[in-house]
């Protein structure tokens, strides 16, 4: 036989033998199956509101004062001059009355 004949006889011969063993080994495990997404359930809806209803904070950052308001009506201001033992502080008359807008 030619050498050449032989060698390709030989590539296939251990071709096939090693398609043979592949094909005997079992196949691997399935992998785990994926986790279903989890939905988080949408955030609530604040209920509309109407600034007369709440209480309306304005600091002033040149005096250093914060007008409270509430329902629309004046309630007082916070300065700073409030008693430490006072927390939250309650709001007070100030000494001039607050701007009209």
């Amino acid at each position: 036989m030619r050498k050449t004949t032989l060698m390709v006889r030989m590539v296939v011969v251990g071709g096939f033998s090693v398609g043979i063993s592949a094909c005997s080994t079992s196949p691997p495990p399935e992998p785990p199956a994926a986790s279903l997404p989890v939905v988080a359930a949408p955030a609530p809806v604040p209920a509309t509101s109407s600034p007369d209803q709440d209480w309306n904070i304005f600091p002033d950052p040149t005096t250093g004062t914060i007008d409270i308001y509430h329902k629309g009506e004046f309630m007082g201001v916070i300065d700073g001059s409030e008693p430490k033992e006072q927390d939250p502080p309650i709001p007070h008359k100030p000494d001039r009355p607050p701007p009209d807008d």
